[in-house]
């Protein structure tokens, strides 16, 4: 459902100061990517624990739903389905952190392996913000000198801005390969369906100067679906040793998708974690902007709004200085989708993103760009001219400005 513009500077001022979220911000829906409780091909025995910590004044409710992993078939589909996994509560105090030990053996005791692999992903829900972090790690590791230990790796959780929507690519760098099985590195490559419904990604093996390593493939998840793509390199066909592959994940239909790898040293067992990267497209919602380098530069500022993937509605509060003084000017762009007579046009650009004409009897003339950035955010120009019968007269004057996300429709700004 569209939202109208909040009305005069008050409104414009809370846009502006309710920014994206950091990624690792507490939040209250994340996903621990992978646990496990399971034998290696080396005789590992991997075991995962949990770290859930409320930073804030009172206790909170934490609800863990366990998406066990699903074992890849010969069309490489994972279609075990999570929908109706149950929960399990943990209550967190204020400022406290709550140990889980052996999340799959202690919490999730019997369940651990419904699907016949004991290992999966972890949905967190809170009704306060957490911070969840996941290590994974080999219990019966032994030192040099025979001194039992252990060794693995941390995973931090996953919030909704890290995960990849419909359209959206992540790429996991630092893929290595080896046909040895005691020597050099192996990738296991991990997927996690967080949404509703069967999913498929396109998984792509590429060298480092950019070419194929192989043709890409595309995995089904099913609904809530956990699968893990073991030694990638050899599931691919590479032949020989690579020490600079990168994954690509192009989510195609559903999602959205959390994912990442394990990198794991082929004679010593020891393992790392591969965090994903993604370019983070603008999400529908509403975005404040302000004006970085203009007449005067800190003195504007306006809103954006974003449906179904592209501008509908821009507006702004605009100083334009002339000898006669500075004058406030406001206008109201409304494209073809904002439920009110269109008086701009927004059209995609072949290089991406938007420009923009608009006019109003009542304003002015306007046009410009807007255009996303890697973090979601949006940036862009725009050049205005005043009416005749305004106090300066028809003058035009160029602006650029950046802007981030304030607000999803359908949430509370």
């Amino acid at each position: 459902m569209r939202r109208f513009p909040l009305a005069g500077p008050v409104g414009l001022a809370l846009l502006l100061l309710r920014g994206p979220a950091v990624a690792d911000n507490p939040e209250t829906t994340q996903w621990v990517l992978a646990t496990a409780k399971v034998t290696g091909r080396g005789g590992e025995e991997f075991v995962s624990s949990l770290r859930i910590t409320n930073p804030l004044t009172q206790a909170a409710n934490v609800d863990l739903t366990y998406l066990a992993q699903s074992p890849i078939d010969a069309t490489f589909s994972a279609t075990g389905d999570n929908g109706a996994a149950p929960k399990v509560r943990v209550t967190v105090g204020p400022g406290e952190t709550v140990a889980i030990e052996d999340v799959l053996g202690t919490t999730f005791a019997g369940q651990a392996a419904p699907y016949g692999i004991p290992a999966g992903g972890i949905r967190v829900d809170s009704d306060l913000p957490v911070s969840v972090l996941s290590r994974t790690f080999v219990a019966n590791a032994r030192s040099a000198s025979g001194v039992p230990g252990t060794f693995g790796f941390s995973i931090p959780a996953q919030g909704t801005r890290q995960t990849v929507s419909a359209g959206e690519t992540a790429w996991l760098t630092y893929v290595s390969s080896s046909p040895s099985a005691t020597s050099g590195f192996r990738t296991n490559l991990i997927l996690l369906n967080t949404g509703p419904s069967t999913t498929v990604a396109r998984v792509a093996l590429v060298r480092g100067d950019g070419t194929p390593a192989a043709p890409a493939r595309d995995y089904t998840l099913g609904r809530g679906s956990a699968a893990q793509q073991t030694d990638v390199g050899a599931s691919f066909g590479l032949p020989g040793t690579e020490t600079n592959l990168r994954i690509a994940v192009t989510v195609r239909s559903g999602g959205p998708v959390a994912t990442g790898a394990s990198l794991i040293d082929n004679a010593i067992s020891s393992i790392a974690y591969l965090p994903p990267v993604k370019l983070d497209e603008p999400d529908d919602g509403a975005y404040g902007w302000v004006v970085t380098r203009g007449d005067p530069a800190l003195a504007s500022a306006g809103r954006l709004d974003i449906l179904n993937g592209a501008p509908n509605f821009l507006s702004g509060l605009l100083v334009v200085d002339c000898s006669a003084g500075s004058f406030l000017h406001n206008f109201l762009a409304f494209g073809v989708d904002s439920g009110v007579t269109p008086n701009t046009t927004f059209t995609p650009q072949a290089g991406g993103g938007w420009s923009f004409a608009g006019s109003s009897l009542e304003t002015g003339v306007w046009s410009g760009t807007v255009l996303p950035w890697v973090d979601g955010s949006v940036f862009g120009s725009l050049t205005f001219t005043t009416l005749a019968t305004a106090r300066c007269g028809a003058v035009t004057k160029s602006y650029e400005f950046a802007g981030s996300k304030a607000f999803g429709f359908g949430t509370t700004p």
